[in-house]
């Protein structure tokens, strides 16, 4: 549904608005030429515009009701590690922990009780396979501690990899648990503008501790699809914002990780819409709290008598159902097959031959 704008001069002169696209004059170079590996690995170019209210499954589990209710009693459960994230109604602002910690969250990630518990399956059936060829008369006690150092072998790594990282943050928070320095791309709906930071010790970061940015308007993008084939012959699929006229290649798809198609059609769908001024601030969890900010999602809301704590007051049960619910939704889009809304902004010109010879880059 879309609003007037209740706010003139509110959003920026380069804002996005699906609705009064701006004539670009320069021609477009096709696939962003900035890395030859994206160029073999780029799969699919997206459209832009007929978007859907959806939002990747990853974004749904970390941001549903319960969860929201925790972050209102404790807004800072990650402590310094949100310090240079920021998500509200103007900017998605995304920032990654240090290395340390992110090596720690990786190998903890190896011990979760979930893991643990699908391995017990398979183990369960080795022991009762165990059991059956056992020789007669042994007794059951002598069975099991036969089984133990299989179990261990199995099981031994996986809690190690939990209970050693925990161990580690708790005993040395200050050191292990911290930010990266500083935010690596930004998403700003008031200004319409994509920023990239980069950090470089020879450039401004150096001698200032301040990053360079990279900015532009976020219709000078493309979103790509890459693939990747992984063991088994499966394929992966992961989302990147390409410029059309510099080499800023952003892999935004990092938010999600590697996954299925349809997942990156979301992440694609939920930023326009998030971007779309011409329109209000996605209705999802990670964004309730500040729809009263913007004004073109406050107006919508009153006047459609949206609750304000709509997704926070939601039971668990009716959460699963619409999550269960836009998952089907998500499976059933058919992005690639959208008419873009883009196409007489400017006329696209063929994708450029794979590249042999290295072209720098300064996004990442």
């Amino acid at each position: 549904m879309t609003t007037d704008k209740p706010a003139s001069g509110y959003y920026g002169p380069k804002a996005y608005d699906s609705e009064h696209l701006p004539q670009q004059k320069r021609p477009a170079p096709g696939a962003n030429p900035a890395l030859p590996w994206f160029n073999r690995k780029a799969d699919r170019k997206l459209p832009w515009g007929h978007t859907e209210d959806v939002v990747p499954q990853i974004i749904r589990r970390r941001n549903r009701p319960e969860m929201l209710r925790k972050f209102e009693k404790n807004p800072t459960p990650f402590g310094d590690l949100q310090t240079h994230q920021r998500i509200d109604h103007q900017r998605y602002r995304h920032a990654t922990a240090a290395l340390r910690t992110r090596i720690l969250l990786f190998f903890k990630a190896f011990g979760n009780p979930i893991i643990i518990a699908f391995m017990m399956f398979p183990l369960a059936l080795g022991f009762a396979g165990h059991l059956h060829i056992r020789p007669k008369g042994e007794p059951f006690g002598a069975t099991l501690l036969a089984f133990l150092p299989i179990l261990a072998t199995f099981l031994g790594p996986l809690i190690a990899c939990n209970l050693i990282p925990t161990a580690l943050f708790k005993l040395f928070p200050r050191w292990l648990i911290k930010p990266d320095k500083g935010p690596l791309w930004e998403l700003n709906r008031r200004t319409g503008l994509v920023t990239v930071f980069h950090y470089d010790k020879k450039g401004t970061w150096g001698k200032t501790g301040q990053p360079d940015e990279e900015t532009a308007p976020f219709y000078e993008f493309d979103a790509y699809t890459s693939n990747e084939l992984i063991h088994g012959g499966g394929v992966v699929h992961t989302l990147y914002l390409a410029n059309r006229y510099r080499n800023i290649l952003i892999p935004i798809g990092t938010l999600i990780g590697k996954t299925s198609p349809e997942e990156c059609y979301a992440l694609w769908d939920m930023f326009q819409n998030f971007m779309d001024t011409s329109r209000p601030l996605p209705d999802t969890p990670l964004w309730e709290e500040h729809r009263p900010n913007d004004p073109v999602t406050a107006e919508h809301d009153r006047q459609t008598h949206r609750p304000p704590r709509y997704w926070r007051d939601m039971d668990n049960e009716i959460w699963k159902v619409k999550n269960d619910e836009m998952a089907t939704q998500v499976l059933r889009l058919n992005t690639p097959g959208r008419l873009d809304i883009m196409r007489k902004s400017w006329a696209y010109s063929p994708r450029p031959r794979r590249q042999h010879a290295a072209t720098s880059t300064r996004a990442g």
